[in-house]
């Protein structure tokens, strides 16, 4: 099976990466510089066993000449603008990468590849917006209200996908893929950044105090690898045309699981909450309805302990690092 990954060199890639090289696909991986990143989390032999190709979702240059080389049977569409946060600083750049590249990347599919090509779209419960609290765990019928601009980017990069699915040869399946963390995500997302902080203070470079944002919401987490396993069951034998909710049902409060964090890490710290680090305009709770991907064999199998004890282990072997 040939299989190109694209945004290969993120987080969530990375752990995709890894699972289908065991299972023994052909892997080309798209990243914007055309190779793993630095402190990847692939080892040396795992990296040597993709094919890296340099791609631009903004380019129909960049997609003709990665489809022609790829040639891929199916192909998994990761890479994205995911921060919300980054979305308010420039949100043009987060609409070209998310909205237009997904359009533009569909299109090349459409019109490079043979028939029958499969594609995954991966969206975020972000589209859904602020659903009152009585009407959660949301199911994917639920009507779509972005409350920021990369929740908009991600709504309307849904849209093309399944103007796509019902219009050309091409079969797309979108994944609404609800807060996913784990080892190896950036700082700048909630639970990596603490892990980080914690981390540094581990290696005595920082003074015990954990600075934080809101942590009053709840969200539906899933592990990482959980979230890739889950894009894998749903381009295997997800419906053209379908939304699949990538989620547990399970609301967890942040304030706790950043309590959590602080007692695996054992370094006493003081949480203390930063005006600077809320977001303009942050959802209360986030929980998703899995009964759609449940019914196609899926299911979370790692404990959020496990998660964040991961998650933890990881940013301590990556040495201190100032946040």
């Amino acid at each position: 099976m040939r299989t190109l990954i694209t945004g290969a060199g993120g987080f969530a890639g990375q752990h995709l990466v890894r699972n289908l090289l065991a299972q023994g696909d052909t892997l080309f991986g798209g990243t914007f510089q055309g190779a793993l990143p630095d402190g990847g989390l692939l080892s040396a032999e795992e990296a040597a066993r993709v094919c890296w190709l340099p791609l631009d979702v903004t380019s129909d240059g960049s997609l003709a000449a990665t489809l022609e080389r790829a040639r891929p049977d199916r192909v998994f569409h990761l890479a994205a603008q995911s921060s919300v946060g980054a979305s308010f600083a420039d949100p043009l750049a987060t609409w070209d990468a998310n909205a237009t590249g997904t359009a533009r990347l569909l299109y090349a599919v459409a019109r490079f590849s043979p028939p029958g090509v499969r594609v995954l779209v991966v969206s975020s419960a972000e589209v859904y917006g602020a659903v009152p609290e009585a009407e959660q765990p949301i199911p994917e019928q639920r009507a779509l209200c972005p409350i920021n601009p990369y929740a908009a980017s991600k709504a309307a990069a849904e849209m093309v996908a399944l103007q796509v699915a019902a219009t050309t040869d091409v079969e797309v399946v979108i994944a609404r893929s609800f807060t996913h963390t784990g080892p190896g995500q950036d700082a700048r997302f909630a639970l990596a950044g603490f892990a980080q902080q914690l981390a540094s203070m581990h290696e005595v470079i920082m003074e015990p105090v954990l600075r934080v944002g809101n942590l009053s919401v709840r969200r539906d987490y899933l592990d990482v690898r959980d979230a890739v396993r889950a894009y894998q069951r749903l381009l295997d034998v997800g419906d053209n045309g379908t939304v699949y909710n990538v989620c547990s049902g399970e609301a967890h409060d942040l304030g706790d699981l950043v309590q959590t964090l602080v007692e695996m890490s054992r370094t006493g710290a003081r949480i203390e909450v930063d005006p600077d680090r809320f977001r303009p305009a942050d959802i209360p709770l986030l929980c998703g309805n899995p009964d759609r991907i449940q019914a196609l064999g899926w299911s979370p199998t790692i404990p959020m302990q496990q998660t964040l004890s991961d998650l933890l282990a990881c940013n301590q072997k990556a040495g201190p690092r100032l946040p």
